[in-house]
């Protein structure tokens, strides 16, 4: 394409989503063109240098239709000023100039025909690729974890639970709330990256803390392929400059709320751009109250007014407080929760439901409860003493539950498997250079002195260095606060004492975290010891460790939680070790007393310990200093404990277990592992991607692992940019437990952009569309000519209705004869396979000129067989999509029969999805795709 050459009102198609139809260009500017989409009603803007995009121009002799749908030949091609006209006639003899701006945006591409009168046809290979790459393409558009199964995570029921069903709403508002460890960034991230896959949400806005901002680019990019843009200040103000909204300007953006809070312009910008889902972390840090809500609760709440999804993540419900909670519900749901003494009466009711719930699950419903019970639920004929009755009770009751559309809260209690922690404390002499800061009462006096006297004089690291020589065989993640302690630490280890390590801090860009992270993982030759920053380590998940040093010790147990967080996941196998060196009579001393002692921190996860340390800090801070009397620690330790124990009382007796259950349905959870366990096992995608990197040139060597290969561009490469291909080369791995212990591999999934990539490519381009071939069977006449054709169903409409799902598993194929039949159901496409010989292009170029007319007579049956089953597949399409999207619609409406939190806009929404789709799929086309010419030897 040549920037230079647009014009205003040409026409263009899609390279990458043919589907949109025939766009318009109504727009440009020194850098973007901008192209509506009438057919998808989606105006598009991109990039001048490298649109994907396809000028249209049409031949003499093709047919075209005009902007009424009236059927025209074309007669001639007129240029003039960078636009196109045609000289048109139709059936009746009527002629007229057609300009290109009148064109028919439903635009049907049949180009295999020109291509095998044209004589141009294609090796086996790309035949074969082609007629693999559209089946998968039909295949994977109904599969049920579409949407899933492209996330470099593990398969745990309660993500996978909470993301479908999140993910499978149109427009969803909901607040995630699990326990810390559980995933809750998982979640999201599976939800962004589902809503995207089922063109549900295009443009999405993160906003969080600036303390979280790179851990959240790096989850995004390195589990889910999400290429999110960070915006800062500077960033702004240089776009700022060109009279943009620097937030039209990308689809997926991260940014620190601080931005928005501390720059009005900035917000209103945000405000400006449209959004489709809104994603905000650390919701509980939004300070509300009825007498005033902050500016970070004021400008989250202008965008969540504005924006039709929205995902805040928070802590639990038992922590934030009842007003808290509320004016997190009241951010999705205002009319739901218009004020917060409705809430309360609410919370009432709902606090009945549990009970009812709680006496369902352990058996024990009093007579009281049962005649409850039974009124509630009189529309359904229940034996509350039969197992499956209050099973069926429960189920009912989930349906009711009004929180649980809302309010999705897993806890380490019902989800379980989680590992025992052992607190090991080394106790060590102070150095004499950190006496006088000790004295001070500073926590960390290795910051206050030269890096050489800490090297030569702290303690810990001789302590460090005999441990890992007596433990060679086992893995051991450190963390400190800062790069610098931990650049020092490794490189005395490394080059003093020879032990194998690796650094992780903030300061190294992705590609160097991934190699630290690899070469620890690397179980025989890779590093004993990965040191770690604090920042540098938020994010990053290393269970095949089990050994934790806490060089030194964070200053809230938030963080250190975040620490022991790096072990202390679902998968870890053994108990987690925790050594702790640590100076005598010292501030850090003290506060491991206060972590260990106070708030149980050492021991198992607390969701109070946050909570009971805030409460007290004023107190703590000056007995942390070695001077003060250790008696006094003691007492404001036992006032502690008695404050953490009441609040676990309160968060035991508050426990929702409703809630969690229908935070984790099993009977979602399961067929959702199943399913993903399947397709990870099937080796049809490793088959697809070989043949593809041959086809294209890409050069591949096996890593050694399973499923596993190394890839770089080839000299002789078929493109230049091979989708999806670092122009450094990458490796790529199909097998999820592999990907998952190497965080540099890319793991390679139906949904990754490099398979998407390639199965992009080759429904757009021309490669594969046409073969001849030669039929070895003695009972046909020599000569006799067959067509064999397939046909893609294709529909013009809004992505985001997915109607591909509706539209079968499989391309039609014809097989016609020169007398008219189609004998496809006679002769199966295998059978007829392995009958047929490939010739060279010379000698299948000369068939096709020997028997051009015959060829077309051919192609003109095939596609007259195809228009005669278009009529069914055009019904069983209606048939399907009924299926799936009317039960959608009638379960909704069921739901808000007796669940208030069901919003009159999500029907809404179906009911136009379900119109809109049906009446898509009226006009459902058969696009033909590849044509394959065959003569009898």
């Amino acid at each position: 394409m040549k920037q230079n050459d647009l014009v205003v009102g040409q026409r263009w198609i899609s390279d990458t989503e043919p589907e949109l139809g025939l766009g318009i260009v109504v727009d440009l500017d020194a850098r973007a063109m901008t192209v509506f989409f009438p057919c998808a009603d989606d105006t598009r803007v991109y990039a001048r240098q490298n649109a994907p995009l396809t000028r249209i121009q049409f031949m003499v002799g093709d047919s075209i239709n005009d902007s009424d749908e009236q059927r025209w030949t074309v007669e001639q091609v007129i240029g003039q000023d960078g636009l196109l006209s045609y000289d048109v006639i139709d059936a009746d003899g009527n002629t007229k100039r057609l300009m290109e701006a009148r064109l028919s945006a439903q635009l049907h591409l049949s180009r295999p025909r020109e291509r095998l009168l044209a004589a141009q046809v294609d090796s086996r290979a790309w035949f074969a690729l082609r007629q693999a790459a559209l089946r998968e393409r039909l295949q994977q558009a109904r599969s049920p974890v579409r949407g899933l199964a492209g996330a470099r995570v593990g398969l745990i029921p309660h993500q996978l639970s909470v993301a479908n069903t999140v993910a499978n709403r149109l427009s969803p508002r909901v607040l995630l709330a699990d326990e810390v460890g559980l995933g809750k960034t998982i979640e999201a991230g599976l939800i962004i990256h589902a809503q995207r896959v089922q063109g549900r949400a295009e443009r999405v806005l993160i906003l969080l803390p600036d303390s979280l901002v790179h851990q959240w680019l790096v989850e995004m990019r390195r589990r889910f392929n999400l290429a999110f843009s960070l915006f800062d200040l500077e960033r702004c103000a240089a776009m700022a400059e060109t009279g943009e909204n620097p937030f039209a300007s990308e689809q997926l953006i991260i940014a620190p709320l601080s931005l928005l809070t501390d720059h009005p312009l900035l917000h209103v910008q945000a405000l400006a751009a449209p959004w489709d889902m809104l994603v905000v972390d650390e919701a509980h840090h939004l300070a509300w109250s009825p007498e005033h809500s902050s500016i970070e609760y004021d400008t989250v709440a202008a965008l969540a007014a504005a924006v039709p999804s929205l995902l805040l993540l928070t802590a639990t419900p038992e922590q934030l407080g009842v007003e808290s909670h509320f004016a997190r519900l009241q951010l999705l749901d205002p009319a739901r929760y218009p004020s917060l003494d409705e809430f309360m009466s609410a919370h009432e009711q709902w606090d009945e439901t549990r009970a009812l719930a709680d006496a369902l699950l352990d058996n024990q419903l009093s007579a009281t409860q049962t005649a409850l019970l039974g009124q509630q639920l009189a529309d359904l004929a229940l034996d509350l003493s039969a197992e499956a009755g209050r099973q069926q009770a429960l189920n009912a009751l989930l349906d009711r539950y009004g929180l649980g559309r809302v309010l999705f809260r897993n806890t380490r209690t019902a989800v379980g498997g989680f590992p025992a922690r052992d607190s090991q404390p080394v106790w060590l002499d102070a150095p004499e250079c950190y006496a006088p800061w000790l004295a001070k009462g500073a926590i960390w006096p290795e910051t206050r002195v030269d890096e050489e006297s800490f090297l030569a004089h702290d303690p810990r690291i001789a302590w460090l260095t005999d441990w890992l020589k007596s433990h060679r065989r086992d893995k051991c993640l450190l963390i400190t606060r800062t790069a610098a302690i931990a650049e020092a630490l490794e490189t005395h280890l490394r080059l003093r004492e020879g032990i194998r390590t690796a650094v992780f801090h903030e300061a190294m860009n992705l590609l160097e975290r991934d190699r630290a992270a690899a070469y620890f993982a690397e179980p025989d030759m890779g590093a004993q010891i990965l040191l770690c920053s604090e920042i540098g380590s938020e994010g990053r998940n290393f269970q095949f460790a089990h050994h934790l040093v806490l060089f030194d010790m964070p200053d809230n147990p938030d963080q250190l939680e975040q620490r022991i967080g790096r072990l202390d996941r679902i998968g870890q196998t053994q108990t987690i070790n925790l050594h702790v060196p640590l100076l005598k009579n010292s501030a850090q001393a003290r506060l491991y007393r206060w972590y260990d002692e106070a708030l149980n921190v050492f021991a198992r996860c607390s969701p109070t310990a946050q909570s009971v340390h805030e409460a007290y800090i004023a107190e703590l801070k000056p007995l942390l200093r070695p001077s003060s009397a250790e008696a006094d620690l003691d007492g404001l330790i036992h006032e502690a404990i008695g404050e953490r124990e009441l609040l676990e009382a309160d968060l035991a007796s508050g426990r929702d277990r409703l809630l969690e259950l229908q935070s984790c349905r099993q009977d979602i959870a399961q067929p959702l592992v199943n399913a993903l366990t399947e397709q990870d096992q099937d080796t049809r995608l490793d088959e697809l991607m070989l043949a593809a990197w041959e086809a294209f040139g890409v050069h591949v060597d096996d890593q050694g692992q399973p499923r596993t290969w190394i890839l770089q561009p080839g000299e002789h490469q078929l493109i230049d940019a091979f989708p999806g291909l670092d122009p450094e080369g990458m490796t790529v791995c199909a097998d999820r437990d592999l990907a998952l212990a190497h965080e540099d591999w890319h793991f390679l999934t139906w949904e990754h952009p490099m398979v998407q990539g390639v199965l992009d490519w080759m429904s757009t381009h021309t490669q594969g569309m046409v073969q001849v071939a030669v039929l070895r069977n003695k009972s046909v006449k020599a000569g006799t000519l067959l067509l064999e054709a397939w046909y893609q169903p294709s529909v013009l409409a809004r992505r985001d209705l997915a109607l591909d799902r509706a539209l079968g598993h499989e391309p039609l194929r014809v097989l016609a004869d020169v007398h008219g039949r189609n004998l496809a159901a006679q002769v199966s496409a295998p059978n007829l396979a392995k009958q047929l010989d490939v010739p060279d292009a010379k000698l299948a170029r000369s068939v096709i000129k020997a028997h051009r007319p015959e060829a077309e007579l051919l192609i003109k049956g095939a596609n007259q067989a195809a228009e005669g089953a278009l009529a069914a597949h055009r019904e069983q399409a209606l048939a399907t999509w009924q299926a799936l999207e009317e039960t959608e619609l009638k379960r909704l409406l069921a739901l808000a029969e007796i669940n208030p939190s069901v919003r009159e806009a999500e029907i809404t929404q179906q009911r136009e999805r379900v119109a809109a789709g049906a009446q898509a799929l009226a006009d459902v086309t058969m696009q033909l795709t590849a044509l394959r010419l065959i003569i009898a030897a």
